[in-house]
């Protein structure tokens, strides 16, 4: 976290929500759980010991010694009195609590507000974009628009959807409506632009997908999921990634690698394919959280971990990993910024 500033001109003083505080001896205290920003406090009374494990927001001032109040300040853990109350929908403060620790100006309320005014396209909903799409919403995102022509398969019931035969962007739009009524769900042929667009495909992201969003400038995450496991990356388009490598940069180093793979991914994205199965249960979870968290930090202001890298999650494991991969020198994106 970092120091704050929470202690402005002897103005009250509290510790951020959210955080854990227990007694580790008759005079020592730990404020915080989480290894980034956990302290342990020393040479207290039982009263100023009593003090910090009955927080529960009122203030600390004069009840405990300004040495502790430092350190914890310090350590980011204070906050100063809020100059107006700000509420959350029960669904979403664990969003603001979780937030308000991990962002230096304690202020997990601003990162709720940023969410809900974006646009995010998701396409293709199978197991993997049905989870990143309700992460998504359970995340606080305004609007989602949900794209599949395809209709809804006996595997999609488990990830949620219903009545089997129907398009799964209706099924989908109709979940999100039970999971989180708070959502709006906006055409896909909507004319703006999305703040982000997520694409999941079966094998291989068509290029010429990849390639629109890129001439539209939209930021977007490409998503393939393989016969036993997923790619996730790389995060490219508009600001984002400028000078890193692209997918199409990607391919140009599996071509160099294997002269074969151009044709081989013309086969993978032709859509005259038989149905094959979908992802695992475990796949879709730990895919789809990936994806949303990408997103997410976009959204958030920060640098998601796919720009100029991809993840490859495999089974059975399904522990993610990170692979770096430089600007391809031929691919049309190093002109780019």
């Amino acid at each position: 976290m970092g120091g704050t500033g929470g202690r402005d001109g002897g103005a009250a003083v509290r510790l951020r929500p959210g955080l854990r505080v227990a007694r580790r001896g008759p005079c020592e205290v730990q404020v915080g759980v989480d290894p980034r920003w956990a302290v342990r406090v020393r040479g207290l009374s039982g009263a100023q010991a009593d003090r910090l494990l009955a927080d529960g927001g009122r203030s600390l001032d004069g009840g405990l010694p300004p040495p502790v109040l430092d350190r914890l300040d310090q350590a980011g853990l204070l906050r100063g009195p809020a100059r107006r109350t700000r509420r959350a929908v029960p669904a979403l403060q664990p969003e603001v609590v979780a937030h308000g620790l991990v962002r230096a100006d304690g202020d997990g309320h601003a990162v709720l507000h940023r969410r809900a005014g974006a646009t995010v396209r998701v396409e293709g909903l199978d197991a993997v974009g049905v989870t990143v799409a309700r992460v998504l919403a359970a995340s606080g995102v305004g609007r989602l628009r949900v794209v599949d022509e395809s209709a809804v398969r006996a595997e999609d019931v488990g990830a949620g959807l219903a009545d089997v035969g129907t398009p799964r962007a209706a099924a989908l739009t109709a979940a999100l409506a039970r999971w989180a009524p708070r959502v709006r769900v906006v055409g896909a042929d909507a004319s703006d632009p999305p703040d982000v667009a997520v694409t999941v495909a079966r094998d291989a992201v068509d290029p010429a997908q990849v390639l629109a969003l890129a001439a539209a400038d939209v930021p977007h995450l490409p998503v393939a999921v393989r016969e036993a496991d997923a790619l996730v990356g790389p995060f490219t388009g508009g600001a984002v990634g400028i000078g890193a490598a692209c997918l199409r940069c990607l391919d140009l180093h599996r071509a160099a690698a294997d002269p074969a793979w151009p044709a081989v991914l013309a086969q993978l994205v032709a859509r005259r394919r038989p149905p094959v199965a979908g992802p695992t249960a475990v796949l879709a979870c730990v895919v789809g959280g990936l994806v949303a968290a990408e997103v997410l930090a976009h959204l958030d202001g920060d640098r998601p971990r796919t720009v100029g890298g991809q993840y490859v999650v495999p089974v059975p494991d399904a522990v993610p990993r990170l692979d770096r991969w430089p600007v391809h020198p031929d691919c049309g994106c190093t002109g780019l910024g």
